[in-house]
């Protein structure tokens, strides 16, 4: 039965570690990555993304979605910026929200080498639907499921926490790199009190390069575009790695996605730009032994980045060249 679960006393009688939600299009979703890209768009940037992971795999559902708003200022030298985040994660209904805002502010050391730092605070809330569960004591051995459990839990059905993080990235025209921590002061994730029950911190570091095709251009508009991306939480590690071919409005790209100790996913992109409107579309092709119950997954983002208004023309603010998804 999927909806049995004795390993509920995985996530409340010993120590539970967390994993965050990861996205394959990082760089559609910017200020999930690193705070320091509060801004970085220059003018309003609005951002949508949404990932479906294993949507074949039984007692799946899990369900990620992200809505963000930063914009560059230059009465205080940076960006702001604000993002909510939802995750469902399984039949089990157990749901992580939480809501951050982020400031940063930008360095111009020379006319072609920046730094952009930031910090990021808000409220993490993990919630649990008790009524999804089945509890072994609901289980007639002959007849199933035949009455309600015993089990009590009080008023433990959500949890409720500060959140912090900070990061910083430096860029020039062509290369750029940065890191993030988040979860700084490691939220308490039990329902029931375990003191032991932290959320790890998540050290990320990401960096890249643009390489323009069309050399003889002033403006070129045809790029390669090589990136890594490294993750670290308590004992897991991931690396992604790969490329995008990036042509006037249209984008694609090929990554390929490590976790400690197992090969994870291939990720294929797509993406396309119509005046200030970006849409990107991935699917990610497992790799690993979970794949013949869970083939892949899908993401999708859609940005939109407003122009810097003429009237009020920022001057600090100078522009990150970095893939669109």
């Amino acid at each position: 039965m999927k909806n049995l679960v004795p390993i509920l006393l995985l996530l409340f009688a010993v120590d539970l570690s967390a994993q965050d939600a990861h996205f394959s299009q990082f760089y559609a979703n910017p200020m999930y990555l690193n705070p320091a890209f509060a801004g970085s768009a220059g003018g309003a940037r609005y951002a949508l993304n949404s990932r479906y992971q294993w949507p074949t795999a039984a007692g799946g559902d899990f369900q990620t979605y992200t809505v963000s708003y930063d914009q560059h200022f230059d009465a205080i030298g940076g960006g702001l910026g604000g993002q909510v985040f939802y995750d469902r994660a399984g039949d089990g209904n157990l749901s992580v929200t939480s809501a951050m805002a982020a400031y940063s502010y930008q360095l111009n050391l020379s006319d072609e080498f920046a730094i952009k730092a930031g910090i990021q605070m808000g409220v993490v809330q993990m919630a649990v639907d008790w009524n999804k569960f089945v509890f072994p004591d609901q289980i007639h051995p002959r007849y199933g499921i035949t009455r309600a459990t015993q089990e009590t839990f009080g008023d433990a059905a959500t949890k409720l926490q500060p959140d912090f993080a900070a990061g910083a990235i430096a860029y020039t025209d062509k290369y750029y790199g940065g890191f993030a921590v988040h979860h700084i002061t490691q939220p308490n994730l039990s329902f029931l009190g375990n003191s032991n029950s932290l959320w790890p911190t998540k050290v990320t570091v990401h960096a890249g390069m643009m390489i323009p095709l069309d050399k003889g251009s002033r403006n070129p508009t045809t790029f390669v575009s090589p990136n890594i991306l490294y993750l670290r939480q308590a004992n897991f590690t991931q690396v992604t790695f790969g490329g995008y071919f990036i042509k006037e409005h249209f984008i694609v790209g090929m990554m390929y996605r490590q976790t400690d100790p197992n090969s994870d996913a291939i990720m294929a992109m797509v993406g396309a730009k119509i005046d200030a409107v970006k849409i990107g579309y991935s699917y990610d092709i497992s790799v690993s032994d979970v794949r013949a119950a869970a083939a892949g997954s899908h993401e999708i983002s859609l940005n939109i980045e407003l122009p810097i208004r003429k009237r009020v023309k920022a001057v600090k603010w100078r522009k990150i060249s970095c893939p669109d998804i």
